[in-house]
């Protein structure tokens, strides 16, 4: 329900069979649960393509905070599992480090939404005592990101989590991926989630759909 308004309005604007997917959470259900949840589904649905009256061959991973860490975990598994293959990656404000060493935590460790206090709850919720460092937990840890499919990523100027996302990207292009970031200005962790609140929703919307479009 929280994310009906991005799916619903990316399934109108451009056209696109959405599929939003109902994961295992933590803490009943700790890592990797959730990312193998996610990559089973990309696989189940892009097997049942024709039924969805979608093309399996036209396939995007898309997620806004910790959905944003699994859609980029789901590429790295895909790559590494040889598919399904994505069009693109779409990364909103995402999770990629949960060794937590993004300078932004602490430049914005007091931010609205989302502060530090909540970042590190939601990790040791999430792991469990396991290893942080582990490329499909962290993104950004992965030796390799070489193959991974174009991405787009989102982050907010006022979140704790900023840094992770403009790392990422940076780790991307040297791996010769082809990158776009936009940092909204102004905006805190979630802006996407109020759309009715935050003045950035709708462009970051326009720029997802635009961006799905092209890759399509």
């Amino acid at each position: 329900e929280q994310s009906d308004w991005l799916c619903s309005n990316v399934a109108k604007d451009v056209g696109a069979v959405v599929v939003s997917v109902k994961y295992r959470t933590a803490p009943a259900h700790r890592w990797p649960a959730a990312a193998d949840d996610c990559y089973a589904a990309l696989v189940d649905v892009v097997e049942r393509a024709a039924e969805l009256g979608a093309d399996p061959l036209r396939v995007s991973v898309m997620g806004e905070s910790a959905g944003g860490n699994l859609a980029a975990v789901v590429a790295l598994m895909a790559r590494d599992r040889n598919g399904p293959a994505l069009a693109n990656q779409i990364l909103i404000y995402p999770l990629t480090d949960l060794t937590l060493t993004s300078p932004s935590l602490e430049e914005n460790a007091e931010a609205l939404i989302l502060n530090k206090r909540d970042v590190v709850g939601c990790r040791d919720h999430y792991l469990g005592g396991q290893d942080p460092a582990d490329p499909y937990a962290s993104p950004l840890s992965a030796s390799d990101l070489r193959g991974l499919p174009p991405a787009l990523i989102q982050v907010a100027q006022h979140d704790p989590i900023r840094d992770d996302g403009m790392r990422y990207a940076n780790a991307l292009r040297a791996a010769g991926v082809c990158v776009r970031t936009t940092c909204y200005v102004g905006m805190p962790h979630g802006y996407l989630a109020f759309p009715k609140f935050c003045r950035s929703a709708a462009q970051a919307l326009a720029e997802i759909c635009a961006t799905l479009g092209g890759a399509w």
